[in-house]
């Protein structure tokens, strides 16, 4: 019996480390979008976004990066239709709180409706923080980290599951690896004490 509970217990361990080691790959696959999109976000100052507001009329870009980001951190039943220019300008008009908005943003609970709507601009071959920078500075920034967090959010929908799968193993695996040490020498002792 207690041989069984054994390899009962050494399978469950064994499905606990594949499940663990499968989560761990994929969130490694996380992390570079996540490091990259934090790095965007510093590149990111007062300065270089008000310099980015004062554009009079910038190049379709630099307006499509700023659209994409209206449309990210726009509320989910509240994606605005006007992504112009001007719109764009009210959404950072408060620099500070712009910029608090980006690095707080809830990266692992975008909404289906926002992802919806920021893919054409994601598709855009234009859509490239290199060739942004030629454009502005600050709208390569504002355009890294918006495919950053997509991208990181991509990865984290596809590791949550096994993240929630593996906690439930481990849930399920702790009683009966609480109780396999202890059922050797129990039953030893029952042995002992039956043939006495």
């Amino acid at each position: 019996i207690a041989d069984e509970e054994e390899k009962k217990v050494a399978k469950i361990n064994d499905e606990v480390t594949k499940k663990q080691q499968d989560c761990e790959r994929d969130l490694a696959k996380a992390e570079p979008a996540l490091k990259a999109a934090g790095e965007a976000l510093n590149t990111l100052n007062k300065a270089n976004l008000t310099e980015l507001k004062s554009f009079g009329k910038p190049p379709p870009a630099v307006v499509n990066v700023t659209a994409a980001v209206v449309v990210l951190i726009a509320p989910a039943s509240k994606i605005p239709k006007d992504r112009s220019w001007n719109s764009s300008k009210i959404m950072m008009s408060k620099v500070d709180q712009f910029l608090d908005s980006l690095i707080n943003f809830d990266k692992e609970n975008i909404q289906d409706s926002n992802l919806k709507a920021i893919r054409p601009y994601l598709e855009n071959p234009e859509f490239d923080p290199d060739f942004i920078r030629s454009k502005s500075f600050a709208a390569a920034g504002l355009c890294s980290w918006a495919v950053n967090i997509v991208r990181f959010y991509e990865v984290f929908c596809d590791v949550e599951p096994k993240r929630i799968a593996l906690a439930k193993t481990k849930l399920t695996s702790a009683q009966p690896r609480r109780n396999c040490p202890t059922l050797k020498p129990r039953l030893r002792s029952l042995m002992t004490t039956w043939l006495s």
